[in-house]
């Protein structure tokens, strides 16, 4: 486990199935995720969830918990680039009731220094949905920097968004 002060982060297991498929069928939570939203039958994950709690390769996904050991939301680290060191960083809140509580920062905080002190990573890169305001917000306070941008990158509800590229040094 990896614990902070209101969250702690575990690897997924299996068991997590339900929950991850309820905020994989929730349009609000998956609407600005890179792969979208669309919604999935539990069966359906049941093939990739082996993959999903493997973390031997270039992927680490972790759930966020709360205090009350309740799963919240997921956060990972992607694409591991161990010859340049960097890697991509992902997240999102599940449970209604956990968003607008700090979980998110603090889950953030705590995987990069999980990348820094125990993956000799230096840097981590994002996309964010130029809509998304309060994840441009997060990332931002969270000292990533804007690098650049995509025009008209992704298609959510009906009309194409820009992505916002931000990065940033951790080492």
């Amino acid at each position: 486990m990896i614990k902070g002060e209101k969250i702690y982060l575990r690897p997924i297991l299996k068991k997590d199935i339900t929950v991850l498929n309820d905020w994989k069928n929730d349009e609000e939570t998956y609407r600005y995720l890179g792969g979208g939203f669309m919604p999935t039958s539990i069966d359906q994950q049941e093939k990739w969830i082996d993959s999903m709690i493997d973390t031997s390769g270039n992927n680490k996904r972790f759930i966020i918990c709360d205090n009350e050991k309740e799963p919240v939301g997921m956060v990972g680290l992607y694409d591991i680039n161990w010859i340049h060191r960097t890697c991509e960083i992902g997240i999102f809140i599940g449970s209604k009731s956990a968003k607008g509580k700090g979980y998110g920062k603090e889950a953030c905080t705590l995987v990069e220094k999980f990348a820094k002190e125990y993956l000799n990573l230096r840097k981590i890169k994002l996309n964010v949905v130029s809509d998304n305001e309060a994840a441009a917000y997060m990332w931002k306070s969270l000292g990533y920097r804007k690098i650049g941008e995509y025009v008209d990158e992704r298609f959510i509800e009906g009309e194409y968004k820009g992505l916002i590229l931000m990065e940033k040094f951790i080492n």
